[in-house]
């Protein structure tokens, strides 16, 4: 180990800053120019997700920005930073905020701004832990990606992002999330970054860089063992998806708000159920069906079916004689129909005799949308939130049997919840089946995100997801979480594909929690390690 070109992880490399200093101080990186660089790059590929590498250079720039530098000055600078991202990333937020109060943009702007900065310092900590404990920018991608995965892991978030999700459209570089968890993709982003770092240093033969660092030598093997990982992981799935038995599924998208939308459902269900091959399952998104008391069992009986529901869509029966079972999202409530002591956004699967043949209850409730947070330690908060149901929050991860699959129920909210998909897996589900009413959502980023947060789930558990939305996106992702078939956002229309079925339980599913432990653990372990050296250092 030389004095000029490598030093140990957490310690002091005078000479590798000389050309971090070098490019800090170049006229066209100034401090302004930096922050709005580095958020730009960072927020590019939530708004066209195939900008895959401006996420690497946004994180490699944040990491060179924050090394060898400390006091509140860059703090703010990396926190602006992350809220620029954060607004430009999700900047329909206070548009959707306003729309579920029913209030101005302005109004929504003021709810939004704190789950702003809430995201921004989530994103922000990794950057703040490199700044203190790493001088070398080429060694800053480790606590960086370290602090990250913790803070994902345990930090909640009212839209549950994790910045991996935004290598998506690159489906090789998420691959790790089936081995790591959900957190994988955002510890082999800075992995990337920092092997981006050390390649810049080493092609710009800044002095003190041109051997690599010990901590940019290991961004550089995880970077390529990630790709290689990625291509070789993508091979086995679709092995194992081509061999696996196939369910054939009919997506319907259409509007349950539309005064036509029954008619439509029944129109577009027949119309796949007359084609060859025979349907084995149609599904239709939430909320189009009705609201039924518990207990239920049979939707022969209109009579019955009148004075055992409520409304929206009193006595709807959704599907008579149907040729294939049908799984749509509904609403069951106990007690008594015109006060219910408990009501639950649903999954309700029919058989060919129109009986109850499983339900499943949503266990993860939608922020604003089915229940305000913190409305129990204010109270007023909820006057701001006029919904028209107080729903209840369901218990049980159970799947429901639909012939050879074994169906994990997700309602709309739920498919960006990785415990939610996770559950059901654990429990013995061989298919994941999304449903979801989007049509409050008119901005189609939006929907899009929602989309792109769904799509990891498939690659985590190594399961198929069929999402059934009323306005999109309607789509396919397989099991390597690629987007097989799909509908276009806002069209009414049919989707029919076969869906393999696939067993087996990922790491994720087994160990959910090993990585952010091992995570946790080894940032405490280089922050300590920095710290005897810094004191062996002082004391020499």
């Amino acid at each position: 180990m030389t004095d000029s070109g490598t030093e140990m992880l957490g310690g002091t490399d005078r000479a590798g800053s000389v050309g971090q200093r070098r490019l800090l101080e170049r006229p066209f990186v100034t401090w302004p120019l930096g922050v709005v660089s580095v958020a730009v790059l960072v927020a590019a590929p939530w708004l066209r997700q195939e900008l895959v590498p401006a996420a690497w250079l946004g994180v490699a720039g944040g990491l060179v920005f924050v090394t060898g530098r400390r006091g509140w000055r860059i703090e703010l600078a990396v926190l602006i930073a992350a809220a620029i991202a954060i607004t430009m990333a999700f900047h329909w937020t206070p548009e959707v905020l306003s729309e579920a109060m029913r209030a101005s943009e302005l109004v929504g702007f003021a709810f939004a701004l704190p789950i702003i900065l809430w995201d921004a310092c989530r994103l922000a900590l990794p950057f703040w832990i490199a700044g203190r404990l790493v001088r070398d920018p080429r060694n800053a991608w480790l606590p960086a990606g370290l602090t990250a995965v913790v803070a994902e892991a345990v930090i909640p978030g009212v839209f549950p992002w994790k910045l991996g999700y935004c290598q998506l459209a690159w489906p090789v570089t998420a691959q790790a999330a089936a081995l790591l968890g959900p957190e994988g993709p955002t510890f082999t982003l800075f992995a990337i970054a920092g092997a981006v770092v050390a390649a810049a240093g080493w092609i710009a033969g800044w002095q003190g860089w041109r051997q690599l660092s010990l901590g940019g030598a290991a961004a550089v093997a995880i970077a390529v063992a990630t790709f290689a990982f990625g291509m070789m992981a993508i091979a086995h799935t679709e092995a194992r998806m081509a061999a696996a038995p196939k369910l054939r599924l009919a997506l319907v998208q259409a509007d349950p708000d539309g005064a036509d939308a029954i008619e439509e459902f029944r129109s577009l269900t027949r119309q796949a159920c007359d084609g060859e091959p025979a349907i084995d399952l149609v599904c239709w998104p939430e909320c189009s069906g009705g609201s039924y008391e518990e207990g239920l069992d049979s939707f022969t009986d209109e009579a019955a079916i009148f004075r055992r529901s409520r409304p929206p869509q009193r006595g709807l029966r959704p599907l008579p004689e149907p040729d294939c079972p049908l799984l749509f999202g509904g609403r069951i409530y106990r007690g008594f129909r015109e006060r219910p002591s408990e009501i639950y956004q649903s999954a309700l699967l029919l058989d060919r005799q129109e009986q109850l043949a499983g339900c499943y209850h949503k266990r993860h409730l939608m922020p604003f949308g089915e229940y305000v947070p913190f409305a129990d330690v204010i109270p007023e908060l909820r006057l701001s939130f006029p919904m028209e149901t107080d729903y209840d929050a369901g218990s049980e991860s159970v799947p429901i049997d639909c012939g050879p699959a074994r169906i994990g129920a997700l309602l709309c909210y739920e498919d960006m919840v990785p415990q939610a998909a996770a559950s059901l897996v654990a429990d013995g589900a061989n298919l994941l089946v999304s449903l979801i009413h989007g049509a409050a959502f008119t901005n189609p980023l939006t929907l899009q995100q929602h989309r792109l947060l769904a799509q990891q789930r498939a690659i985590e558990l190594r399961r198929c997801l069929a999402r059934c939305s009323s306005t999109g996106e309607t789509c396919l992702i397989d099991a390597t979480g690629r987007i097989s078939r799909r509908l276009p956002l806002g069209d009414t229309g049919l989707l029919t594909c076969d869906v393999p079925l696939l067993e087996g339980q990922t790491p994720t599913t087994r160990w959910r929690w090993a990585w952010p432990v091992a995570c946790g653990v080894g940032l405490a372990a280089f922050a300590y390690l920095g710290r005897l050296k810094r004191l062996g250092e002082l004391a020499a």
